[in-house]
């Protein structure tokens, strides 16, 4: 947003009280034939609906002026504005991976999964389940201990690229086989539209495309124009020697996949130089437990108590441009229990022992949750 003292200057946008004081005054040093001013006359109406016109006037070419610039723009103003830099604002796409379908007694019959059988998540912190669409058919074979099974989910977004352990459940029964999602599951990132702020941000770095050789700019524009990566880095300081240059990928699931990897190649290899040696490599996910303590004075059962605060956590540590992802503090563990979960009085982080910075090609995701419940 343009600053206010600019608009002001540029266009100024008066109240409509100091509005009809003002054409008021005209009116009578003009000596204007109507002398009634006073509110619920005809004319006095009629005044205050131009002048209420106005306002409106000058409020739309405020906004229009603040929107004809990339930095300030927003919205469909942006995309506009994109245009003249040969951009366009990333689509949302949609999650791919694998879910298993194993089971424990070998003797069992064939087990047939069907293109368009629906997996289904365990409920997230808002009560609320995501589903997954076979987009293969797949047969858990007799004497077969699993099968992966491709599946992508049920609408685009960021959200449904979810922990391993999450995809759990089956909408029509399937015998007595068991279903979950690997650490390394996803093969495509699902992610949202493009934000402003991300949009905003590769459009101004338009500028850095002129320069003859390749900059830091270069290459992180680059990457971030696939669909996928939430965000990237670039080491042009000769990481592993003269001409080098490593591109750090962070997808929108964390740890990028080798098909996000190839997109972001593909798209590096065209504003490399002739004798740049490029390395395109994704950011490492890390696993960090936690223990807690939570005291709580509610009459909800351990269970449901439990299932609250991994539910808490688990979107404590999702990814998303927001959050920084490299690291995490005792007191946001401590403060996203408590304004998760009005019944908690109290929570203790036991692991970590304290805050966790790593470097930043790293990315913390959550690992093992350990609930300790204390009752008042």
């Amino acid at each position: 947003m343009i600053d206010k003292e600019i608009l002001d200057a540029v266009l100024p946008l008066p109240t409509l009280d100091e509005l009809k004081e003002q054409k008021v005054e005209e009116l009578k040093d003009e000596g204007f034939v109507i002398s009634n001013f006073h509110s619920g006359g005809v004319f006095y109406t009629m005044l205050m609906i131009v002048l209420r016109i106005k306002v409106e006037v000058i409020e739309l070419l405020r906004a229009v002026l603040n929107n004809m610039f990339v930095s300030h723009a927003g919205g469909a103003w942006l995309d506009l504005k994109m245009a003249d830099y040969s951009k366009k604002r990333k689509k949302a796409q949609k999650t791919q991976g694998f879910v298993t379908v194993s089971r424990t007694d070998m003797t069992g019959e064939a087990v047939k999964i069907p293109k368009g059988h629906v997996f289904k998540s365990i409920l997230d912190i808002n009560g609320e389940e995501l589903r997954f669409f076979v987009l293969e058919a797949a047969t858990l074979q007799k004497g077969a201990s699993s099968v992966d099974v491709l599946v992508e989910a049920e609408t685009e977004g960021s959200r449904y690229n979810v922990p391993a352990g999450q995809i759990t459940r089956t909408l029509t029964y399937l015998g007595d086989a068991t279903f979950s999602n690997a650490e390394d599951w996803i093969v495509r990132e699902g992610s949202d539209t493009e934000d402003d702020e991300s949009a905003r941000a590769r459009t101004l770095r338009s500028w850095s495309e002129l320069a003859q050789r390749a900059t830091e700019d270069t290459f992180v524009d680059a990457a971030e124009s696939v669909p996928g990566v939430l965000f990237a880095q670039a080491d042009c300081n000769h990481p592993r020697g003269q001409g080098t240059v490593d591109v750090i990928v962070t997808g929108t699931a964390g740890e990028a996949t080798e098909g996000l990897l190839a997109a972001v190649r593909e798209a590096v290899d065209k504003i490399a130089g002739p004798y740049d040696n490029i390395l395109v490599k994704s950011s490492v996910t890390v696993s960090q437990n936690i223990s807690v303590t939570v005291t709580t004075d509610t009459a909800d059962t351990d269970e449901a108590v439990e299932n609250r605060i991994k539910a808490i956590l688990t979107e404590l540590l999702a990814v998303r441009r927001s959050r920084k992802l490299n690291e995490l503090t005792l007191s946001d563990i401590n403060h996203a229990i408590r304004s998760g979960y009005s019944g908690a009085t109290n929570a203790a982080v036991s692991e970590p022992e304290a805050d966790v910075k790593l470097g930043k090609d790293k990315v913390i995701i959550l690992g093992d949750v350990s609930v300790t419940i204390e009752r008042e």
